[in-house]
């Protein structure tokens, strides 16, 4: 894709995560954000769609709690560490699904080549995070 197109993908993701999460009433929180789960259609406007592990959430609440669900590489760690999902783990959602858009490649396959294992996304990103600040 060129960049015009993955910005439209990002753009309306974003809009979607934003209509969920501000202007619904309950709001929704997503809880799988992944690219499989962005419908596009033949001008690339992004749907979000897939509310199969969707949770409904009162505007007053901050969080609930729940067995953990999504797609390995996707889910926040502190969501796995707690089981408490808000709006901020949809958010690390979107964000992988940015690097995908990025980089072009899986979260769970980044930086596999010929003879590598993979590195998941985010641990690539930690890494380089890391080196960049010696």
């Amino acid at each position: 894709l060129d960049w015009s197109r993955r910005k439209k993908i990002a753009q309306g993701t974003a809009r979607g995560l934003v209509y969920l999460h501000e202007q619904c009433d309950p709001k929704v929180i997503h809880r799988d954000v992944k690219a499989a789960n962005i419908l596009l259609d033949e001008e690339f406007e992004a749907v979000v769609g897939d509310f199969g592990l969707a949770k409904l959430l009162d505007h007053c609440d901050s969080h609930v709690t729940t067995a953990v669900r999504g797609t390995i590489g996707h889910i926040a760690p502190e969501y796995l560490s707690t089981g408490q999902s808000s709006e901020k783990t949809d958010v690390f959602g979107f964000g992988i699904l940015l690097l995908e858009l990025i980089t072009g490649q899986k979260a769970m396959d980044f930086g596999r080549g010929a003879n590598q294992k993979g590195v998941v996304m985010l641990d690539w990103v930690r890494l380089f995070l890391f080196l960049w600040m010696l």
